[in-house]
């Protein structure tokens, strides 16, 4: 589609704008005419109010309909119970958008809310025009110099920012806090309730608009999460970063009350894990929104993980060190070639490590100064480096003799990603008397970015290396037509075909743990040998057959939990014990659940040794299946040790899950214990994703509960497994 054909255009670079409800009272709509006549964008710009002649020295009309000319955009700020009037009139005069700056539809709740709501939808669908709000505070676009949102006049200089704001105070403050940095916007949008045009739509708008290079969004909610991800997709296809304050981070969602994975899976780490698969970086506050933003829209991408630092502190060394493990980023040492380049000038009394401190002496010294920057800019372990040094009085430009030198080495390492960054927000503006403002060098220092105060400033480093590496996955996935992207298997329609009918000719209490585990040997996923039991003497002969020793499983469809009620025994190593055993396990079940249809005893192989992890599915109601792995037992019941990702998974995504659990070591041999086939279970993960897209919507939970992991070569073995189907009520 053509940028100008795109339906959020016209509420952009109107050419035309009614403005609906303006009086010559100072109001909130007044002040957007104000700043509209002042920009002179769009020339046409018509007041509507039938109880003025003039606003702003401008005809006023009655009526909407009164004007003589076409409107493209109307803005619509009179009370929520006239606006249904108001768009009557847009319709007669065939208005392209109408952005409904008014509030009180949905947000205020209740019946009368909701019906205000589908009003509004009654109307688009019903006239074609489209609508950005209600409860809005307008929007602008500084590339198009359309000023439809008050308080923007310090914002009209374009930039590569854009902005998608489903709250407009939030909005305010955004515009604001980019206007004190210098950093330009292209546009910004206010979503508000999003009865037609949001998110989704913003973000397709800005990813095809070579205006906008980055964009920014507050989020409350996801209205159209498929939308969502198909516009999010677009964007990581045009290599344009997404930086996202999401509100809500609750534990707060749909949960299987049968399944031990939904306890581990609450909405908000799906949120996190969907938005790290399509590259977006999530961000806690507006001031880290703010500094993220501020080096995404610089102009490279690092090419690695190391990270280096010039610092005149041995405090601030410490400082990044220890904030740099919370979040995730490594200071390599010096490789030995660039050591010697600054032991040759640096103070004897100075160690050279990374991050490197020059002194407060070392910074004024113009050949130490330029060292430093020579042995970071050349170092091959270093690709992001961080300019944490004041220079002279502070000001760094340009024009500034430490200026100067940055801008040296960036131009001789122009490969590396350099950055300036503040020890505490908010230093550029609190200027000691009788010396020159601070600029930024955002935009004064070739486009170097300057990022303010260490932990944001540092997340926001964190996020650039993330996206960088995002954009590799992604782009060696989409050169392969998308190959990279699914399971170890990949899909195979028949294979989809035969697990849903599994699913399907499963009894009204769902899949048995048998029925289960053959779905899972659909998918290469292995389980020990096992034959159901009726009787004593059954369950000894299956014994035999299998060899000792064996475990013994309750089967009913009423009992998901086995060991809740005494049905499981291991290690039975005889025909007595079996017999024994056979008996024991009915009655425990008989007597803890009173009710339930005991179907017989499963024998199974017992499998020795290993260690057990749980591999499951829940089902987010928003974004889908998300694949959980965590180890068993009291890990993942007490620590909560478990990693979530949403499928199709990769080897690497795999491999990367089942290495961030905190009890990865007990399965790679740490400390003399012999290591377990890690492979295998990256397979199984990978397997795992395959089959939970197959099966879809169908199903709430699986938990394969648990996988036991043997030693390297030996494979894996799933000892239990519950499916849980969406119409057993816990989707």
């Amino acid at each position: 589609m053509p940028l100008a054909d795109h339906p959020l255009h016209p509420f952009l670079a109107p050419r035309s704008v009614a403005i609906v409800g303006v009086s010559p009272n100072w109001s909130y709509v007044n002040t957007i005419l104000q700043q509209i006549i002042a920009l002179g964008a769009p020339a046409r710009v018509y007041p509507v109010n039938p109880l003025y002649p003039e606003v702003a020295g401008l005809p006023a009309h009655a009526r909407l309909t009164d004007i003589p000319d076409e409107v493209d955009l109307a803005l619509i700020a009179v009370p929520s119970r006239l606006v249904p009037e108001a768009l009557a009139q847009c319709a007669a005069k065939r208005v392209r958008a109408v952005n409904i700056i008014t509030s009180g539809f949905e947000e205020v709740g209740g019946e009368e809310g909701a019906r205000r709501g589908r009003l509004l939808a009654d109307f688009v669908a019903r006239s074609g025009c489209r609508i950005v709000g209600p409860n809005t505070f307008g929007n602008f676009s500084a590339v198009h110099r359309f000023g439809g949102m008050p308080g923007i006049a310090r914002a009209m200089e374009p930039g590569p920012v854009g902005l998608a704001f489903q709250s407009g105070g939030m909005a305010i403050y955004a515009v604001g806090a980019f206007a004190d940095r210098h950093i330009g916007l292209s546009h910004c949008l206010t979503l508000g309730n999003e009865c037609d045009l949001d998110l989704a739509e913003s973000l397709h708008y800005f990813a095809e608009d070579d205006a906008t290079r980055v964009i920014a969004c507050f989020v409350e909610q996801f209205r159209h999460p498929a939308r969502f991800l198909e516009a999010a997709a677009r964007c990581a296809d045009r290599r344009k970063p997404i930086v996202m304050l999401k509100v809500g981070r609750s534990e707060a969602g749909q949960r299987s009350a049968r399944a031990h994975t939904g306890s581990l899976a609450g909405a908000d780490r799906v949120i996190d894990a969907t938005l790290a698969k399509y590259g977006v970086a999530r961000v806690n506050s507006l001031d880290e929104l703010t500094e993220t933003v501020a080096i995404l829209h610089s102009r490279a991408l690092p090419r690695g993980r190391g990270v280096g630092a010039l610092t005149l502190s041995g405090g601030a060394n410490g400082a990044l060190l220890d904030l740099a493990a919370d979040v995730g980023l490594d200071f390599p040492p010096f490789a030995p070639e660039s050591e010697r380049i600054i032991r040759e000038v640096l103070y004897d009394y100075v160690a050279t490590t990374n991050p490197l401190d020059i002194t407060g002496p070392g910074i004024q010294d113009g050949a130490i100064h330029a060292a430093a920057l020579e042995a970071l800019g050349s170092d091959p372990n270093m690709q992001v480096i961080l300019h944490a040094a004041a220079g002279g009085n502070g000001a760094l430009d340009a024009q500034s003799p430490a200026g100067k030198l940055l801008l040296d080495a960036a131009e001789r390492y122009p490969e590396k990603v350099w950055v300036r960054l503040a020890t505490v927000a908010g230093t550029f503006r609190d200027q000691p008397l009788n010396l020159p403002p601070l600029v930024e060098p955002v935009t004064h220092l070739n486009g170097i970015p300057f990022l303010q105060g260490f932990e944001n400033g540092l997340r926001a480093v964190a996020a650039l290396i993330r996206y960088a590496e995002f954009q590799g996955r992604w782009q060696a996935e989409r050169a392969g037509g998308g190959a990279s992207a699914v399971g170890a298997d990949g899909a195979d329609p028949a294979r989809r075909e035969r697990a849903r009918a599994i699913l399907r000719a499963a009894g009204p209490a769902g899949l048995t743990e048998a029925e289960g585990k053959g779905l899972l040997a659909l998918y290469g996923i292995p389980a020990p040998g096992e034959r159901l039991a009726t009787s004593a003497d059954e369950a000894v002969a299956v014994a035999r057959a299998l060899g000792f020793p064996v475990a013994l499983k309750i089967v009913s469809p009423q009992i998901a939990h086995k060991t809740e009620v005494g049905g499981v025994l291991l290690g039975l190593a005889d025909e007595a014990a079996v017999a024994a055993g056979f008996a024991t396990i009915v009655a425990n079940a008989q007597r803890a659940r009173p009710g339930a249809a005991i179907d017989g005893v499963s024998v199974q192989e017992q499998v020795d040794g290993g260690r057990e992890l749980l591999v499951g599915m829940t089902r987010d109601p928003q974004f889908g299946p998300a694949v959980v792995v965590g180890l068993g037992g009291i890990y993942v019941e007490i620590l909560k040790d478990s990693a979530l990702r949403i499928p199709p998974l990769t080897p690497a995504d795999a491999r990367a899950m089942v290495e961030s659990l905190q009890g990865y070591p007990l399965l790679s041999g740490a400390r003399g214990l012999a290591p377990l086939d890690v492979e295998a279970v990256v397979r199984v993960l990978c397997a795992f994703s395959q089959l939970c897209l197959d099966l879809g919507d169908e199903v709430a939970a699986i938990d394969i509960n648990p996988l036991v992991v043997l030693p390297v070569g030996q494979g894996v073995r799933a000892l239990d497994c519950l499916i849980v189907r969406r119409e057993d009520g816990a989707g």
